[in-house]
């Protein structure tokens, strides 16, 4: 591994789509001063590290390049395995992290950030590759992926078919986190990591039937991600074991548009709410969005409903502790690293499928 001074002199690697941002922009996108934005690009000191670290994030999100989510964290306690560390990784000086929409959430950014750090320890720089949402007869990939520009790739919130099948055909060497619904994993040219959330959402139903709730429903587009969908399984598996009847009608389960989220949710809640005792959200920004409704309709959490999400994500600022799924985004962002590593300097391995377990935290959105 490189000395601390050698890993803060590297070079600064910008993504395929940078693009100039001041740090004026950056401040009024914050609501705070040009010279907080200037102490936390430059690594000076005078602000707190929470402080500094959503100045960071909002300069990655706005073109900033992702290399300096590092300053400061070059000491941090994650650390690559022996094998990254062998000859023929020091030949990698470029890797690439192709995802759509990380500004949406803290969940992505923050496994980009980890991702970053571990990369960084072993000399290979990240460079960030924003594709769209979705596909166009108009889309081609950036040139940095097929120019030979960087050696690998980590596949993350690409959702879209097209997009990631495109992904999937590159030469290069690839690590995805999750993939689209119904994805066969034996067509799949890379390592694939999932979130394992079956078997959680499977106790977590378990825990509301036992708490008395029969008529329970789910929230999530099942056609979007692989991980979604084993999440539904999960909960029909807990109600047919106690024989109590599923009506998809009843469940939102269907795409629902990027835009539309707080208006479908809405009307669908206003279509079952009478005939809930429980409903359980794919994610937490779901249960936000529903959480906001019974604030909003006078419906009393967890007295008239329990409510249940998944990912553990702090930033909703709900009105009520929620019972959650604790994903563990720093870990998941140094295991995809280190897999990307391993990867390049094992190319004849077979391909590996795994599942990353989860642990289930009640609160009081579920009377705990």
């Amino acid at each position: 591994m490189g000395s601390r001074s050698s890993i803060l002199n590297r070079k600064v690697v910008l993504t395929c789509f940078m693009k100039k941002v001041t740090y004026q922009q950056v401040a009024d996108a914050l609501n705070i001063s040009r010279v907080t934005v200037w102490r936390a690009v430059n690594d000076k000191p005078g602000i707190s590290p929470d402080t500094k670290h959503m100045i960071l994030q909002k300069a990655v999100e706005m073109g900033y390049p992702v290399s300096i989510l590092n300053q400061g964290r070059q000491e941090d306690s994650f650390h690559a395995t022996k094998d990254s560390f062998n000859d023929s990784s020091k030949k990698i000086s470029n890797v690439a992290v192709v995802v759509s929409r990380p500004e949406t959430s803290n969940f992505w950014m923050s496994i980009i950030h980890y991702q970053a750090i571990t990369l960084a320890s072993q000399g290979i720089n990240l460079m960030y590759v924003y594709l769209p949402p979705t596909y166009s007869d108009t889309f081609t990939l950036p040139s940095c992926l097929t120019d030979g520009s960087v050696s690998g790739i980590i596949v993350m919130n690409i959702y879209d078919p097209r997009l990631f099948s495109a992904l999937n055909d590159l030469s290069i060497t690839k690590v995805f986190l999750d993939c689209p619904t119904n994805t066969i994993f034996s067509t799949l040219n890379g390592d694939l990591f999932l979130i394992e959330g079956r078997a959680n959402t499977e106790e977590i139903v378990e825990h509301m039937i036992e708490s008395g709730k029969k008529r329970i429903h789910f929230i999530g587009d099942i056609a979007y991600a692989q991980t979604n969908k084993e999440l539904y399984l999960g909960y029909l598996k807990a109600m047919q074991r106690h024989q109590l009847s599923v009506n998809e009608i009843d469940n939102l389960i269907s795409p629902i548009g990027i835009d539309q989220y707080k208006e479908t949710i809405s009307a669908y809640l206003d279509r079952i709410i009478k005939r809930s005792d429980a409903i359980v959200c794919a994610n937490d920004y779901i249960a936000s969005l529903v959480l906001q409704y019974c604030q909003k309709n006078k419906i009393s959490v967890p007295n008239d409903l329990y409510v249940s999400g998944f990912d553990d994500n702090q930033e909703f600022n709900n009105s009520i502790a929620l019972t959650s799924v604790h994903v563990n985004n720093d870990r998941i962002g140094v295991h995809l690293a280190n897999r990307l590593v391993h990867r390049l300097t094992h190319p004849d391995d077979d391909y590996e499928y795994t599942y990353i377990r989860s642990r289930t935290v009640y609160r009081e959105s579920t009377n705990d």
